[in-house]
C-alpha cells in the first residue's frame, strides 16, 4: 500500500510528549485524514473542534457527519456555531477565517492542528506573489506559529505532503468525508488557481508545488535573517519610502500578524508616517489596533470580555486579568510599593475605569482626577480606555503608569508590594 510506505511513523514527533492536540475538523478529506492519523498514533490526548459557519445549506449535515465520525472513534468533539458578519469589509471568507481562529485561540489545548498540505502551501505562495506582498507574505504558512494574545499554537503537520498522498491514504483506509460545494466555485481566487491554472502548470512544470514550497522556505529564512524591528518602533519623518514599508512589514511580522496587500500596506504607512503629529492614528488590522502615540507605534489588543468586570487580589505574586487585559506582577520590596500591612486587610480587587475616580499620588500633593493624572503621565488614549485599576473597597489604590495613592504607599524600610502591568506587545506600566 503506497500511502502506508510514504506515511511518517509519527506526525507529532516534534511536539512535547503527551501534549494535547485539538484538530480543526471540517469533515473534509484533509481534516479527516489528519484526525484519523493522530488518533491512531495515540500517546497524547486528541480532541476536535468543528466550526459551524452556517453559510452553506449543507452546514448541518457536515456537523452531523463530524459528530458521527468522532463518536465512533471515541474522540471528544465540540461544535461551535458562529454567525459570520457579511458587512465586515474584509469579505465573507476572511470574516469566517477570523471567527475560526478566535475559537482556536480560546482552546485549552496548547496545539490546534490544521490539515493544510503541500498543495495549499503552493497555492498560498502563488497567490501572495500575484498580490505583490513582501518576504513575509511569500514565506507562506509556517508549520508552527503561536496565535497572538493566546497560549495556543497553530500546528500544520501535513504541510510537506501533497494532496495525492492524503487522498491515497483516505481511500486505502476506507475513510469517508464530506465535500464542500463552494470548493468548485472558481469565482474565488484560490479555486481558480486550483481548477484552471494548476492543471496547466502540472502539464508543463510537474514539480511546481515543491518548487514554490522550497521558495517559501528560502523566503522565510531571508525574513528571519533581516530580523524583527524593535517593538515598538519610532516613526522617522525623513525615512525612505522603501525603508518605511519594510519597517512596518517587520513590525507586523514581529507580532505574528498577517501581511496586508500592497495597497493596504501603502495606506498603513501613509497614516503612520504622514499624519499630523497631534493626530490620533489608530489602524485596525488582523484583529488588533496599530496605534501611534508621540511618534511611537505599538500594537494594542483590545480586551475581548465584557465592559464590567472584577478580579480579586488576595496577595498573589501575579494576577492574570484575562481577556487581553494583561497580567499584574507584584514584586516584594523594602520602602517601596503598596504597604504590605494594608495589603493583608480589606477587600482588594482589579476593576476598569468607571469615570470620576480621584487619587493623591504625591505626599504633599492634592487629590487629582484620574483623567488628569493619566494625561499628565502621557498614558496613550487607547490605553486609558481599558486600563485595569486596583481598588481596596471604594479606594483607588494603584493606577498603572501613574502610581500608588499616598495613603497606601509603603513607608521607609517597611515591607511593600510593587505592582507592574504587562500586556503582550506593549510597554510595561508600573
Amino acid at each position: 500500500m503506497g500511502s502506508s510506505r510514504n506515511w511518517p511513523s509519527s506526525l507529532a514527533a516534534d511536539l512535547a510528549p503527551r501534549a494535547a492536540v485539538c484538530v480543526g475538523f471540517s469533515g473534509g478529506m484533509d481534516s479527516v485524514v489528519l484526525l484519523d492519523a493522530l488518533a491512531r498514533e495515540g500517546g497524547r490526548p486528541v480532541r476536535a473542534v468543528h466550526v459551524h459557519h452556517g453559510l452553506s445549506p449543507n452546514a448541518d449535515r457536515w456537523a452531523a457527519f463530524c459528530e458521527g465520525f468522532c463518536a465512533t472513534r471515541g474522540i471528544a468533539l465540540r461544535v461551535e456555531r458562529v454567525k459570520v458578519p457579511r458587512d465586515s469589509g474584509a469579505g465573507l471568507e476572511a470574516a469566517a477565517r477570523e471567527m475560526r481562529y478566535a475559537i482556536y485561540a480560546a482552546r485549552k489545548e496548547p496545539f490546534v492542528a490544521l490539515a493544510h498540505h503541500l498543495d495549499d502551501q503552493a497555492e498560498t505562495v502563488l497567490l501572495q506573489l500575484l498580490r505583490g506582498t513582501g518576504l513575509k507574505g511569500v514565506a507562506g504558512m509556517p508549520a508552527l506559529r503561536p496565535l497572538p494574545g493566546s497560549r495556543v499554537s497553530i500546528w500544520r503537520p501535513l504541510l510537506a505532503m501533497p494532496r495525492r498522498l492524503l487522498l491515497a491514504r483516505a481511500r486505502s483506509l476506507g475513510l469517508e468525508w464530506v465535500e464542500d460545494e463552494s470548493n468548485a466555485a472558481i469565482v474565488q481566487d484560490r479555486n481558480f488557481l486550483r481548477h484552471e491554472v494548476a492543471p496547466l502548470l502540472d502539464a508543463r512544470f510537474p514539480g511546481w508545488r515543491e518548487a514554490l514550497a522550497r521558495f517559501a522556505r528560502h523566503a522565510a529564512e531571508a525574513d528571519r535573517l533581516l530580523g524583527a524591528r524593535p517593538v515598538p518602533f519610532s516613526v522617522k519623518k525623513g525615512s525612505d519610502p522603501i525603508e518605511r514599508s519594510n519597517t512596518v512589514r517587520q513590525f507586523l511580522a514581529a507580532h505574528g500578524l498577517a501581511m496586508p496587500s500592497a495597497a493596504r500596506l501603502a495606506e498603513m504607512v501613509r497614516q503612520l508616517y504622514e499624519a499630523r503629529a497631534d493626530a490620533r492614528v489608530r489602524i485596525e488590522h488582523d484583529g488588533v489596533t496599530l496605534a501611534r502615540h508621540r511618534g511611537e507605534v505599538v500594537v494594542h489588543r483590545l480586551p475581548t470580555g465584557p465592559g464590567e468586570w472584577r478580579i480579586a487580589w488576595r496577595g498573589e505574586k501575579s494576577v492574570d486579568l484575562g481577556d487581553g487585559r494583561g497580567e499584574v506582577h507584584f514584586r516584594r520590596a523594602r520602602g517601596a510599593g503598596i504597604d504590605a500591612a494594608l495589603a493583608r486587610e480589606g477587600d482588594w480587587c482589579f476593576m476598569p475605569r468607571a469615570g470620576g475616580e480621584t487619587m493623591r499620588v504625591a505626599a504633599r500633593g492634592r487629590t487629582r482626577t484620574l483623567k488628569n493624572l493619566l494625561q499628565e503621565h502621557a498614558i496613550p488614549a487607547w490605553r486609558r480606555e481599558h486600563l485595569p485599576l486596583l481598588f481596596r473597597g471604594k479606594d483607588l489604590v494603584w493606577a498603572p503608569g501613574v502610581g500608588i495613592a499616598t495613603e497606601y504607599a509603603c513607608k521607609a524600610r517597611a515591607e511593600g508590594f510593587s505592582p507592574c502591568l504587562r500586556v503582550a506587545g506593549e510597554a510595561m506600566l508600573c
